[in-house]
């Protein structure tokens, strides 16, 4: 299997999630086994582990924040080889979810590349847990994800994803990312930029605004863990098992796994 870029640049243009201002993103192709890099100002930042500084509220490497969406979509789409020039601190929330990431990717074209691609596998099982939230990555020869949540209002929500067999276009990608006690986040200067036009609004009630999926929490989890495991630079071969895990623990997890690698 060889590895992949996109065939022409693209730029897309939005607000912030969390900073509420203005944020861009200029998306060019790469060459082979470069991987994703992010140009802020005058500093390279690889999509890796070594780039990553925050994890709360979102994944934030050297600079940009909230890469986690456009990295699912890359990811999902197969991509390997891409730089993206950032401005503003973060990245575009678009709609809230991965899908116009990944649409946009793909009307760039995507484009094989010679290099084959270098996948990471893993040796053992590998387990994680904090509080009420685990994660385990088993061997396996593809990537699948079973992924299970509970939210007080919502109940449990479970989804088995498997990318072989089911389309990340069609059913993680449009996920809404959710926002809960909106207005508090608002006064601690935090989803500054975050409306219903741009995510899912949580009550205790349940959905203030129309999800895409009746499952739509569990699906976007499944998005955000995509998206952080791109942070292992290679595309990843294992069977995932996650409950209530979130990015410390998603990047947790590849940190183990790069140690063992």
């Amino acid at each position: 299997m060889k590895q992949l870029t996109i065939a022409r640049g693209f730029s897309l243009e939005g607000i912030g999630l969390h900073s509420g201002r203005p944020a861009g993103i200029a998306v060019e192709p790469a060459p082979a086994d470069s991987g994703i890099v992010f140009l802020s100002g005058d500093k390279r930042v690889p999509a890796t582990l070594a780039s990553l500084k925050e994890t709360r509220r979102g994944t934030t490497l050297d600079g940009v924040a909230v890469v986690e969406h456009f990295l699912s979509a890359a990811a999902g789409l197969g991509l390997d080889n891409l730089t993206v020039a950032v401005s503003g601190p973060e990245l575009p929330v678009a709609d809230g979810s991965a899908l116009p990431f990944a649409q946009a990717l793909l009307e760039a074209g995507l484009v094989e590349q010679p290099a084959d691609k270098r996948f990471c596998e893993l040796a053992e099982t590998i387990r994680l847990s904090s509080g009420k939230a685990s994660l385990e990555a088993r061997p396996y020869h593809g990537f699948i994800v079973e992924f299970m949540v509970k939210f007080e209002g919502f109940g449990e929500q479970c989804l088995v994803f498997d990318p072989a067999k089911q389309s990340y276009l069609g059913e993680i990608a449009p996920a809404f990312g959710y926002l809960e006690e909106a207005e508090e986040l608002k006064k601690k200067g935090l989803a500054l930029g975050a409306s219903s036009d741009n995510a899912l609004v949580l009550s205790k009630n349940g959905y203030v605004n129309q999800p895409r999926f009746a499952d739509e929490l569990v699906r976007h989890k499944v998005l955000d863990l995509i998206g952080d495991l791109a942070l292992l630079g290679r595309p990843l071969h294992a069977a995932l098992k996650a409950d209530c895990s979130g990015h410390k623990l998603n990047t947790d997890l590849v940190r183990r796994i790069l140690a063992h690698d």
